[in-house]
């Protein structure tokens, strides 16, 4: 019988992903401080962007070719590039939930076993995408057109077309990305059990997407220093920044299509190109849907590579360590969200010290690179070290056969933290060096420096541990994965956030205010002395609160939580 789309079906099983959603809520797992972080740092982000994307509008519209104001070549130039940009977040976000959705969602190994046509059941996993791509650009095109029509007023086509590529961009992207999704899912598949490899290429691959953030800040550091950015437009960049946005389909289409340039042949274009990928993408859909539900029935693949067997026998310790770091390591999600970004780490201290730096003397015309090495040493150290947040999660049913072991309670703790510090160490270490390479740090500040990203590392994984130890949230997946942060990476994170922007602004508001009175150099022990004191105080606390009856509440940990 051949495949049909069952509609009364798909409404089941859209009202079942929906029911999922709200039930979070009422079992209490919905992260309330994540969801609210979250909130607050994309309302941040948004009048941000709509500051800078206005200053740059008023520069760039003013641009002269051959002499020449052409506003609205300069519009479509700027869409275009916008919209490009949005339709790359778009697809790549596409790619990784189409994977997620059919090979590690929960529901599909039950759905698998189950009388749902193949097309029915992709069908509803594509909506759901299609509704969260429709969210994402309402919060990206949205800044763009209307910062666009603030600065070069637009007609009634052009706000209604808006809200219509909010609804086809999404699409465009859907459609790219359902192509897209098994080279991708093959890629992981061969890069799985490649540890060594895998982690190399996102890390390499992390480092690149800060290398365009560094260039992004220097952007706006030329934006907030003058207008020496208007004098980068000159002759021969525009003719390139011409040919580019020519070439940029299907992005060019809708960028003409909303500004009334020969709409209706753009529109046809973007029609034919929708029509033409539904039959590659309903070919990607079969084979990625029929692998997808025989990787569900069959389970994880087998450990591919040579296995080594135990040369000698380990302390329990060490055995310990080596069971976090190999928990870590050889899931691939955790190598990103872990290690690799704790690499990184040291590149976007640097980058963010360069631009914040020179716009520190420039500004306000006081030099505190100590104070900023401090206050974004200790931001980013804080982000980077999340793995801590899952100490005790992450170990899943394992952590109750270590807990039958006879091994104490001091010593499964220290393994993991431990853990933890040696990351956090070398990463600290690699920033303090980095920093004192290219001069912004001397010897002594960059040992002090060290030392107090250390003991705040320390103290935020003391913490980090013990509330992870109080409110446990084991997967309930059987390779015991955590795919989704819970309360503890939020509660986490915003105590980090906190502790940074309180002992960075403390030390920086000090510097300004004794450089005002011109006895910055005087006082300048003040910076080392403030920033040691919290930190020697924050990991004797930390320490203290996890280590406090540590023994009798590891005995009565039976998994519920609330120690």
């Amino acid at each position: 019988m051949k495949d049909k789309i069952d509609f009364r079906l798909l409404g089941a099983l859209l009202r079942k992903q929906r029911q999922e959603q709200f039930s979070r809520i009422g079992k209490g797992k919905f992260d309330f401080v994540g969801f609210g972080m979250r909130v607050v740092l994309i309302l941040a982000f948004l009048v941000c962007f709509v500051v800078f994307f206005g200053r740059f509008l008023e520069i760039y519209l003013q641009v002269k070719t051959d002499y020449v104001l052409n506003p609205s070549e300069r519009l479509f130039e700027i869409l275009t590039a916008a919209y490009t940009l949005v339709l790359v977040l778009m697809t790549v976000g596409a790619v990784s939930q189409i994977n997620h959705a059919l090979f590690a969602a929960d529901d599909m190994r039950i759905l698998a076993a189950l009388p749902v046509g193949a097309k029915t059941l992709y069908l509803s996993k594509l909506i759901v995408i299609y509704v969260g791509q429709i969210g994402f650009a309402l919060l990206t095109v949205l800044p763009v057109n209307i910062a666009v029509a603030v600065h070069a007023p637009q007609g009634a086509w052009f706000y209604g077309m808006t809200a219509l590529t909010c609804l086809v961009l999404p699409l465009v992207s859907i459609a790219i990305a359902s192509v897209l999704a098994l080279p991708y899912h093959a890629v992981r598949t061969a890069l799985k059990n490649r540890f060594a490899l895998h982690f190399i290429v996102v890390t390499l691959l992390t480092a690149a997407l800060l290398f365009v953030y560094a260039a992004v800040l220097e952007a706006v550091k030329e934006l907030l220093l003058g207008d020496d950015l208007k004098y980068f437009f000159n002759e021969a960049v525009m003719d390139k920044i011409a040919a580019a946005a020519a070439a940029l389909y299907p992005a060019n289409w809708m960028a003409r299509f909303l500004l009334g340039q020969d709409a209706a042949r753009n529109a046809i274009f973007i029609a034919v190109l929708l029509a033409g990928s539904a039959p590659v993408s309903l070919i990607a859909i079969r084979l990625l849907l029929m692998r997808a539900l025989q990787s569900r029935i069959s389970g994880a693949s087998n450990f591919i590579g040579r296995r080594k067997t135990l040369r000698r026998p380990h302390s329990p310790f060490v055995a310990l360590l080596k069971k976090e770091f190999l928990t870590i390591f050889r899931t691939p999600n955790y190598t990103f969200s872990y290690f690799s970004v704790a690499v990184v780490m040291p590149l976007m201290v640097y980058f963010c010290m360069s631009v914040g730096s020179s716009l520190a003397v420039k500004l306000i015309g006081i030099q505190c690179n100590a104070e900023l090495a401090v206050f974004l040493t200790l931001l980013f150290g804080s982000l980077a070290n999340m793995f801590c947040t899952t100490n005790i999660s992450r170990d899943g049913k394992m952590f109750f056969s270590v807990k039958a072991m006879p091994v104490d309670a001091r010593t499964v703790f220290l393994s993991k933290v431990i853990l933890c510090m040696i990351v956090t160490a070398v990463s600290q270490l690699i920033s303090a060096v980095l920093l004192l390479a290219t001069g912004y740090l001397n010897v002594w500040a960059a040992l002090f420096l060290f030392a107090s990203g250390v003991l705040c590392g320390f103290a935020q994984v003391c913490v980090a541990t013990k509330i992870d130890f109080r409110h446990p949230d084991f997967s309930a997946e059987a390779d015991g994965e955590i795919r989704e942060s819970g309360n503890t990476v939020s509660t986490v994170v915003v105590l980090g956030l906190l502790a940074s922007f309180l002992i960075g602004g403390a030390v920086l508001l000090v510097r300004m205010m004794l450089s005002l009175r011109g006895l910055a150099d005087q006082y300048a022990y003040l910076t080392y002395l403030i920033t040691g004191v919290i930190a020697l105080g924050a990991a004797a606390a930390g320490y203290f609160l996890l280590a406090h009856r540590l023994d009798k509440k590891y005995r009565a940990f039976d998994g519920g939580g609330a120690l």
